[in-house]
């Protein structure tokens, strides 16, 4: 049975990514930050295949503990993330260590410390997830857009330095989903957005979930440093 590590896992997006990847078959290791009741149904239905992990990533996190209470994983998914609205020159110290730490560092360092194994093993798969924020350039959103724009640069270096240890390193990029962040805007931005996307509508989840799926899939190993866009057209 393939082992994945899913973070974020009681997001919106997560367990919409966890009831996918465990009805195919995998057993996820459910990392949340909070609100762990979220996935006590989804592990009740999947008792033999899950485990929840609550981990408090604002906080020093001790890695290696984690690589020892988990043990052998075949992928990491990274759909842990956080939202930052200000003008640029208005985001104060706190917030940009914040946003950047939870939406950069963290998927870097939990990584980093299930990469000596995968290497060992020469398998591995790897997913980030940026934004079409990072993409293009929209008011308001200057450490949400810094930290999505630098998991790109990550995932093409990751990649050309696992590539031969057989581990593949993708990234995708949503558009405007119908689950998560967007839950936070007014009606009013949410228009604004439609009218943005050539599709005239927001993505669906499981869009997301099915390309992490084939993303894992053991026949996509010659797909590695890409940033997949699922953004209903946007460019």
């Amino acid at each position: 049975m393939r082992k994945i590590i899913l973070s974020g896992a009681s997001g919106g997006l997560g367990l919409v990514i966890a009831k996918k990847l465990l009805e195919e078959g995998y057993f996820i290791h459910l990392l949340c930050n909070s609100n762990p009741s979220k996935l006590i149904d989804l592990q009740s239905t999947f008792p033999d295949k899950s485990t929840i992990h609550i981990i408090n990533f604002n906080e020093s996190v001790d890695y290696q503990n984690l690589v020892d209470s988990i043990g052998q994983i075949d992928g990491i998914v990274h759909a842990l993330g956080v939202s930052s609205a200000g003008m640029s020159w208005k985001i104060n110290e706190l917030e940009w260590n914040r946003v950047l730490h939870l939406n950069l560092t963290v998927p870097f360092q939990l990584s980093q410390a299930f990469v000596p194994m995968m290497r060992k093993q020469n398998h591995g798969r790897i997913i980030f997830f940026s934004s079409i924020v990072a993409q293009k350039g929209l008011v308001g959103t200057g450490a949400y857009s810094a930290s999505k724009s630098a998991l790109i640069g990550l995932t093409r270096t990751l990649a050309v330095e696992l590539v031969n240890n057989g581990i593949t390193v993708n990234c995708i990029a949503p558009g405007y989903m119908d689950k998560g962040m967007i839950k936070e805007v007014s009606v009013d931005y949410l228009n604004e957005i439609l009218a943005l996307i050539p599709s005239k509508k927001l993505g669906d989840a499981e869009n997301i979930a099915h390309t992490v799926s084939y993303l894992l899939n053991e026949n996509a190993n010659y797909i590695t440093g890409q940033v997949i866009n699922v953004n209903g057209g946007m460019n």
